[in-house]
């Protein structure tokens, strides 16, 4: 018998025990780990998406629809220096009671150079008291009151705070207006007792109006001061204007004519619209820096008398010195 025919006796003889079909499945089975539930993830992403999209509604709300712009009466408008910006004003409509006092922010502006709000109370109420009404962003941050007129006849109240900080200009603005104290508009002094507390907060959604910077016109001189302008900025509603004075102290600039009365200020800084009216000037106000090279810087700024471009004169002159003019070239508001 030849070497194969002995191997394949013995694999002949050897015997296999023959594999159970079903303990085999039971064993693959047993080992087999629970199946994966995909749904956690995917409510997990869904939360995640619900959150992130409520934050870019906050944080960003240019992306809300509230920003619809709305007329605004027409004699609002001219109160609070807003002809300019037509209807890029806001109307707003929040509303807010407590202490007997109902407070409405009827409408919203802002700009690069200041922003606007125009708000009705019932009964009137007067501006000066302490503490002042606060303003602040999505963000948190708290913007100064620079200043504000009332009509205790109509109830209409009308601020002006700084301008909104970036990147409100690009995301909308989420501003909230709060007071937690009224003066009567019969109170006729500043003092705390005449206060009526209380609560009120009036939420508004807006957007921002950017500035164009301008050309720069040449600088002028009065005696010994040479006045030059740092910035020309004009937006819908506002033109701005920044000043270096050197020469001049700050002291000087500020001294009075005597007139036989309050005195005639010898400094008077005026701009006249294309229709030859002067703008009424909303606010000013420089310091005088410790750097004698660099002088007093003053910033001003006037509403637009109209939404049409064409060219503001601007008026510089001080009693006993002279006076000259510099044209501004301002560009039409957009639509």
């Amino acid at each position: 018998m030849t070497t194969n025919d002995v191997l394949e006796q013995r694999l002949t003889d050897l015997a296999f025990e023959t594999p159970d079909p079903g303990r085999i499945t039971a064993r693959v089975l047993s080992q087999r780990g629970a199946p994966r539930r995909r749904y956690p993830r995917v409510l997990a992403i869904g939360v995640a998406t619900v959150v992130i999209a409520a934050a870019v509604l906050y944080f960003v709300p240019a992306a809300d629809a509230g920003l619809a712009d709305a007329p605004v009466a027409g004699d609002l408008l001219r109160d609070a220096g807003l002809v300019g910006a037509g209807n890029r004003v806001t109307a707003v409509g929040a509303v807010a009671s407590s202490s007997g006092y109902r407070l409405e922010l009827v409408a919203a502006y802002a700009d690069s150079t200041r922003t606007v709000l125009i708000v009705r109370a019932e009964p009137g109420i007067g501006l000066g008291g302490f503490p002042q009404p606060e303003l602040t962003d999505q963000f948190g941050r708290t913007y100064q009151w620079n200043s504000g007129m009332s009509d205790s006849r109509t109830g209409e109240v009308i601020m002006e705070f700084e301008a909104l900080a970036w990147p409100d200009a690009l995301t909308g603005a989420r501003i909230t207006l709060h007071w937690s104290a009224v003066q009567p508009a019969a109170c006729s002094t500043l003092l705390a007792v005449c206060q009526v507390a209380g609560s009120w907060t009036l939420p508004a959604i807006i957007g921002i109006d950017e500035g164009t910077v301008l050309a720069l016109p040449a600088p002028g001189r009065l005696g010994n001061a040479n006045f030059r302008i740092t910035s020309v900025v004009s937006t819908p509603a506002t033109i701005a204007v920044d000043l270096e004075v050197t020469g001049m102290s700050m002291e000087d600039l500020n001294k009075v004519a005597p007139d036989g009365g309050k005195g005639t200020p010898r400094l008077s800084i005026d701009l006249i619209g294309p229709d030859g009216s002067s703008a009424n000037m909303l606010g000013g106000g420089g310091g005088e820096s410790s750097d004698n090279l660099v002088g007093v810087h003053m910033h001003y700024w006037w509403p637009r008398n109209t939404a049409s471009g064409g060219d503001y004169h601007l008026h510089i002159a001080y009693l006993g010195l002279g006076e000259f003019d510099r044209v501004l070239h301002i560009p039409g508001a957009l639509k």
